[in-house]
């Protein structure tokens, strides 16, 4: 049983409180919030009830901003949006309640950037207008529509300065990771082929030993046989000691041509350790065992393709931080499962990933079951029965 682990690096700029847009965006906030704490110092006057609730928009404000950066996106979008959601709603109050200063909007500039990785593009364009349409009123309603017009033009222009760079920011990165599954994806269909074709080597050469080396030594003994009838007593013996070797060479053919045509199968080991560079996230352990291998590239090919599917369901919906392969032989076959430490509490619904794989299995005679775990996350295991 060989066992190791593939730490995964992290994809996302966005889900580190220590990432450089992060930094940016708490030089920002900082810059924001001198203004209305220098104006307190001022006054030299206690707040209002109203600048009270401006000033806890703001913390608020950053307090979730710091929140969100310790959330991944990817694992949990869905507190993330909710976390989005609340930003908005804190840096709206933040503008509501310290009015003099005109820089609080600036950091619905930092809500924008976020709702368009955290959302879907038109979602995000809606949660933006309705955000700008709420701030338009504010302003309105403190400054009067002259003065307001041209600070809502300039902040909606940072807006979708802000929009766009995270777009194309979320776009390069989803390539990247696509780029990087395609090439694990060949990568380990390239070690499939290499076990492969070792094989047919193998075969190829026990055919050539048995055909070829065979059939000379087999005359060879023949011909000895011959000689050491008419041989003269003294030259018997030696042809006696070649005789043996001969009878012994061949018996050492025999058995490299045996052992070569002893195809103890496919290794996956290799193929399956080939998908890590795939994960941007989580920690990714193997568990496989020595003597777990298929005798055709095609159940090969199924069981890699299933170990795949399986891992990206874990990524795009257990929320895990683990993920562990383990492969075994039982009787009869070969298991494949996945584990995940994610906090699934249900059998997720199928669709074409999961169907796929129960075709793919089921065609070579193989089946697929999914589990809940009672700890929390999900147990794919594919069986495939496999002929030595």
């Amino acid at each position: 049983m060989t066992s190791s682990s593939q730490p995964a690096a992290v994809s996302s700029p966005w889900n580190s409180p220590t990432a450089p847009l992060n930094l940016a965006a708490y030089v920002t906030w900082v810059a924001i919030a001198a203004s209305p704490l220098l104006d307190l110092v001022d006054d030299r006057l206690l707040p209002d009830a109203r600048t009270l609730l401006g000033l806890g928009g703001l913390i608020a404000q950053l307090l979730l901003f710091l929140r969100r950066a310790m959330t991944d996106l990817q694992g949990d979008e869905a507190r993330v949006r909710g976390l989005v959601l609340l930003q908005a709603v804190a840096a709206l109050l933040a503008v509501w309640g310290l009015p003099r200063s005109g820089s609080m909007a600036v950091l619905l500039i930092l809500v924008s950037a976020q709702s368009f990785a955290a959302f879907p593009i038109r979602r995000a364009l809606l949660l933006t207008l309705a955000i700008n349409l709420l701030l338009a009123v504010l302003l309105i309603a403190e400054w009067g529509l002259v003065p307001a017009l041209p600070a809502l033009l300039s902040y909606a222009g940072f807006q979708a300065f802000a929009a766009l760079t995270t777009t194309y920011a979320r776009r390069a990165e989803q390539a990247r990771d696509a780029i990087r599954a395609v090439n694990a994806e060949l990568l380990a269909t390239r070690q499939l082929l290499l076990e492969s074709a070792r094989g047919e080597e193998r075969l190829a050469l026990s055919r050539e030993l048995h055909d070829v080396a065979g059939h000379k030594l087999t005359a060879l003994k023949l011909q000895l046989r011959m000689l050491a009838l008419a041989a003269l007593p003294e030259q018997r013996d030696a042809l006696k000691d070649c005789a043996r070797l001969s009878d012994e060479l061949l018996a050492d053919v025999r058995s490299v041509v045996d052992t070569l045509r002893q195809h103890d199968g496919i290794d996956l080991h290799a193929a399956l350790q080939a998908l890590a560079p795939a994960l941007p996230r989580p920690l990714l352990r193997f568990a496989l065992a020595a003597d777990a291998r298929v005798s055709r590239l095609d159940q090969a090919q199924a069981l890699l393709r299933v170990a795949q599917e399986a891992l990206t369901n874990a990524l795009r919906h257990a929320a895990c931080g683990a993920v562990v392969i383990r492969l075994d032989r039982d009787d009869g076959g070969v298991v494949l499962s996945v584990d995940d430490d994610g906090r699934a509490t249900s059998a997720p619904i199928e669709g074409n990933g999961l169907r796929g794989m129960r075709e793919r299995l089921a065609a070579l005679g193989g089946v697929l079951a999914i589990t809940v775990k009672p700890e929390g996350g999900l147990r794919l295991e594919a069986r495939l029965p496999v002929s030595r």
